[in-house]
């Protein structure tokens, strides 16, 4: 395999060790999730098992349909998360509308999600990178990317 479609293994791991985290904190929330009920405590589980089952997935086969889906799940959660905090419970029973509160340990599995939303976007891009240069280029991006939203999201969180 060529060195454009071969993704560098660190960042595999990386992504791999982030969603672990991820999933670690869905899980260990879980509990006091279903004693509110049993719908959230379901989405919970749901997402933690998903990104546990998602690591060998990325590692073994990190092929473009692997990263998309990463990409794609991990973004649901990130959106439902701001959703949740911005506008209020989407219809689903019994806090519907109550916007919930920002928390440490829900912001690290949030920006955890985040980071393997734009690192998979990376990995995509990597495949369509076929130089070193274009690829330095792509990560630069990304992290000016990243960097310009944290004063928003540090924002948000000073008015929360």
């Amino acid at each position: 395999m060529s060195q454009a479609t071969n993704p560098p293994k660190g960042v595999l791991y990386t992504v791999a060790t982030l969603s672990l985290l991820a999933a670690l904190i869905h899980l260990c929330v879980m509990p006091e999730h279903f004693e509110e009920w049993w719908g959230y405590g379901m989405f919970f589980l749901v997402a933690g098992v998903v990104q546990v089952v998602y690591v060998p997935l990325l590692v073994r086969w990190p092929n473009q349909t692997v990263l998309l889906l990463g990409m794609v799940g991990n973004s649901v959660i990130v959106l439902l998360y701001l959703f949740t905090r911005v506008v209020g419970i989407p219809f689903f029973r019994p806090e519907a509308g109550e916007i919930e509160g920002v928390g440490i340990i829900d912001v690290c599995a949030t920006s955890s999600e985040a980071a393997i939303v734009v690192a998979l976007g990376v990995l995509m891009l990597w495949r369509l990178a076929g130089e070193w240069t274009t690829m330095i280029g792509l990560v630069h991006s990304a992290m000016l990317l990243v960097g310009a939203h944290l004063p928003h999201l540090l924002l948000l969180l000073a008015l929360l």
